[in-house]
């Protein structure tokens, strides 16, 4: 159920319903909705309207409900817009993961080549001793050569009585170094070619989420310069002032949605399987880190939203939670709205959203799934509030928890 600060039915059915269609209706996943220019009332439509009681509220109910329309859309150009934040979110974290595994692969392979040529030495002192007494065309180069050729020649020293078994040690080992170098090396090529796809995969999300914010702040901006314009002729139409008006429709429009009902006794003590990463009794949360980090998310309220932001002036939402948890020394994950959950599931810190507590973390994913598609995250504070870095154009700040796409499960980073 919604409930609103007054009842704005008649301002939502006075807009055409062409207009309606336009401004909210669904968008997919991969694009955003395009511009609509709803018919704005003038100043000469607002004066006219003035002349009778029947006319000014219909116009004033006309305003309203395109106000709230705008809204609608604002709010869908933020959510796919975020969306694509968080794509990509995802491709930057599997590059950096594949950036390490390249680092941790060439550092192994500068040290196995040391470690060959080291080995490779030593053998070449042997190889040297038997062509003095007789080895034949024993050389190193045949060791350091193809995989063939360096078994075919430790067959044939094995077969030689001069070769003591400590030579024939390290003769194996210097063939054992240098197949492992380059393998591994062949190894770091492969994963060098893989983390390549990966940045190119990363830039190209990178550069998809820069234009939807871009399109976004730039449809917002427009909303909003018609906006100041529909405030000052609803102050007109009602003797107030256009400050006052704007808040009274931002109160009207901030929807207070119901959660979504967690799932009944969801961890049962009869069922041996509980969800993995759920605690069906969690400990409460740490209050002197919840009281950190929640004072630093405050101190950032209004604060502009800015794709990518982590600090110290602009913020996305998953930069403002971690950095707010990570001003407490608490690690919720990176830099990611999923991977944050997927961390607050492996450290098994899930608890049904109706069990929220204040600290705890509020995924919302598209159509409230907890297997993917998430866009979104919040920190509850409290009386059913949380604190936000919620879109392009709006700046950090607190609301009551809206209910539509909320995961049915929370983060307790702390407990």
């Amino acid at each position: 159920m919604s409930t609103r600060r007054r009842p704005w039915g008649a301002a939502a059915a006075a807009i055409p319903a062409a207009l309606v269609i336009a401004l909210i209706a669904p968008t997919s996943a991969t694009a955003l909705p395009a511009a609509h220019t709803p018919d704005y009332p003038s100043w000469q439509d607002v004066q006219n309207a003035r002349k009778s009681q029947a006319a000014k509220e219909r116009e004033i109910d006309n305003i309203e409900g395109i106000l709230v329309a705008l809204e609608n859309q604002a709010q869908e150009l933020g959510k796919q817009a975020q969306i694509k934040a968080e794509q990509y979110a995802e491709a930057r974290d599997a590059l950096a993961t594949a950036t390490a595994k390249v680092d941790r692969l060439k550092d192994r392979v500068g040290k196995a080549k040391d470690r060959a040529k080291e080995s490779a030495a030593r053998a070449a002192q042997i190889i040297a001793q038997l062509a003095r007494t007789g080895g034949g065309d024993v050389t190193l180069g045949l060791l350091m050569g193809g995989a063939s050729e360096t078994d075919d020649l430790l067959t044939r020293l094995g077969t030689m009585n001069r070769l003591s078994e400590s030579s024939a040690d390290i003769l194996a080992r210097a063939q054992f170094d240098q197949k492992l170098a380059q393998s591994l090396a062949d190894d770091a090529q492969v994963a060098e070619t893989i983390r390549a796809g990966l940045a190119e995969d990363a830039q190209k999300a990178s550069d998809d989420a820069q234009a939807a914010f871009d399109k976004a702040d730039a449809q917002v901006a427009e909303q909003n310069s018609h906006a100041d314009q529909l405030y000052a002729q609803l102050a007109a139409l009602k003797g107030t002032t256009a400050a006052v008006e704007q808040r009274y429709q931002e109160g009207i429009d901030a929807v207070v949605d119901d959660p979504p009902a967690p799932p009944t006794n969801p961890n049962p003590p009869s069922n041996p399987n509980p969800p993995t990463g759920v605690d069906p009794t969690p400990d409460p949360p740490v209050a002197g880190a919840v009281q950190q980090a929640i004072a630093y998310a405050k101190a950032q309220l209004g604060e502009p939203y800015a794709f990518g932001g982590a600090g110290p002036s602009s913020w996305d939402c998953s930069g403002l939670t971690k950095m707010s948890y990570a001003s407490a020394g608490v690690y919720i994950g990176t830099h990611s709205v999923s991977n944050q959950y997927a961390t607050m599931k492996a450290q098994g810190r899930l608890v049904a959203v109706g069990q929220r507590q204040a600290g705890d973390l509020l995924f919302y994913s598209s159509g409230g799934s907890s297997s993917g598609g998430f866009y979104h995250v919040t920190m509850y504070i409290g009386g059913g509030l949380m604190i936000e870095a919620p879109r392009p154009g709006v700046g950090v700040r607190i609301v009551a928890v809206r209910g539509g796409d909320l995961v049915g499960y929370a983060g307790r980073p702390t407990g």
